[in-house]
């Protein structure tokens, strides 16, 4: 069987009925481990999700605390049995939080403050163990990428409050990057062995593209890019808001993925970060965070040099924004909208618009509410700024796909400086964590995987 990205010939939004959004509350609300609990001020933010094998599943998220701005801590897993949403058989981690980090070729923290390692939007792709490819057992089946960002930021250890990193701009730029692991599920189905540990995600070569200073992670799974699945790409970002490419190829000779190629660097006058790739039938699109819009692009090859970008008018946001070709063939992306927000707010509520990419550009159609705070009744205080962000869109389970978010306030422990937004109160921090919606299509969808 082809890979459900590859399957669909990338519909119109017309050609298919609308399908029903369905809010399920919080898909993992708490974490087990010492140091990421609620009991320890941490909840849980942004998971991707992935089918492991026929009937388990695997959640990638990170942890979130109130210290300051993007207080991004450890990247944990969920390995759950018969659903993405079904019960929990393990929690553990990938990656955890560093108090005190000394990356190497940076001075020292200053007096009273210490550097704390961030990771977060992870993300995971690979093809599940039993899975067949072209009718045939896949070589790479049972092997997997989990890939997240990191950097480095100032904590006030006296005070256990994070600096903005608006404020010290040169420790961002050295320390910002990409890391990876690459795993399997064990002989039982009931834990995950890492076969490359925890490193730098890097070319052979093991230097970044030329003229790269630091790179950071998309929010979205990189896409299979041929029919065996044994190339998958991603779009992450660069320092001067430039975009590229990465091609993660499966090598035999190692039994491992590598990052084999990368694209030319595109770039606007208007940065550009935070991307989405989808794929259109025999195209490619790709959207883009950049000044107060999303930026958009059509190639063939994703690999190859890119067009210049264009705007659409909606959605209004300098927030986080999403796009994924859904289980049903239509493009779709996630994301909030100031014009259209009642609030006049891009990150309450969050929407889902249907995408056409046409000769001339791209049109969207069809908004709908995927979460509204005050439609839920969430018991966070307006005045601290509830955020619905980060919608990652999970494979299909039967007729439906798990869209999951992560809703906090933008306030923190802290007057947030320079605003209005008072310290979190308790009530404010339990309402947060991480929820999902389900996507209900009203026909069947192709599976993502058939199975030995």
């Amino acid at each position: 069987m082809v890979p459900l990205l590859l399957t669909l010939a990338g519909l119109a939004p017309g050609d298919v009925p609308a399908p029903v959004l369905e809010p399920a509350g919080m898909l993992i609300r708490d974490s087990t481990l010492a140091g990421e609990r609620r009991a320890d001020d941490v909840v849980p933010r942004h998971a991707c999700g992935l089918q492991l094998a026929r009937r388990r599943w695997l959640l990638v998220y990170y942890t979130h605390g109130f210290r300051g701005v993007d207080d991004e801590r450890s990247i944990l897993y969920q390995l759950r049995g018969e659903a993405p949403d079904g019960p929990v058989l393990r929690e553990g981690f990938f990656a955890r939080v560093v108090t005190d980090w000394k990356p190497d070729g940076v001075p020292p923290a200053p007096p009273g403050t210490v550097y704390f390692k961030q990771h977060g939007h992870a993300v995971a792709f690979g093809v599940p163990k039993g899975a067949l490819v072209g009718g045939r057992p896949a070589p790479h089946a049972n092997l997997f990428v989990a890939q997240w960002r990191v950097a480095a930021r100032v904590l006030d250890v006296q005070h256990d409050r994070l600096e903005h990193s608006k404020h010290h701009p040169d420790l961002l730029a050295r320390t910002a990057d990409v890391e990876w692991v690459q795993f399997r599920l064990n002989d039982a189905e009931d834990d995950l062995e890492i076969v490359q540990p925890v490193a730098k995600l890097r070319p052979r070569d093991g230097r970044l593209p030329a003229g790269v200073a630091w790179m950071n992670q998309s929010f979205c799974a990189p896409v299979p890019a041929d029919e065996r699945a044994e190339a998958w790409l991603v779009c992450n970002h660069f320092d001067r808001g430039r975009l590229a490419v990465l091609n993660l190829q499966y090598d035999p000779p190692s039994r491992r993925y590598v990052w084999a190629a990368t694209s030319p660097l595109l770039s606007d006058r208007a940065a550009l970060s935070e991307a989405s790739l989808a794929r259109l039938g025999t195209d490619w699109l790709l959207s883009a965070r950049t000044s107060g819009a999303i930026a958009w692009a059509r190639a063939a090859d994703p690999r190859a040099a890119w067009p210049a970008v264009r705007l659409t008018a909606e959605p209004r946001l300098s927030a986080p924004h999403t796009t994924y070709r859904c289980a049903d063939g239509v493009v779709r992306l996630f994301g909030g909208d100031r014009d259209a927000s009642p609030q006049k707010y891009d990150r309450d509520p969050m929407y889902v618009w249907d995408v056409s990419a046409t000769g001339d550009g791209v049109r969207l159609s069809n908004r709908r509410v995927v979460f509204d705070t005050e439609a839920q009744r969430l018991a966070i205080r307006r005045e601290v700024r509830p955020r619905v962000d980060f919608a990652t869109l999970f494979p299909p389970h039967g007729r439906e796909q798990i869209v999951a978010f992560s809703v906090t306030p933008r306030g923190y422990n802290f007057p947030y400086e320079g605003t209005a937004i008072p310290p979190l109160t308790a009530a404010d921090k339990a309402a947060s964590g991480l929820y999902y919606v389900r996507v209900c299509y009203r026909h069947d969808v192709p599976p993502a995987w058939s199975f030995e």
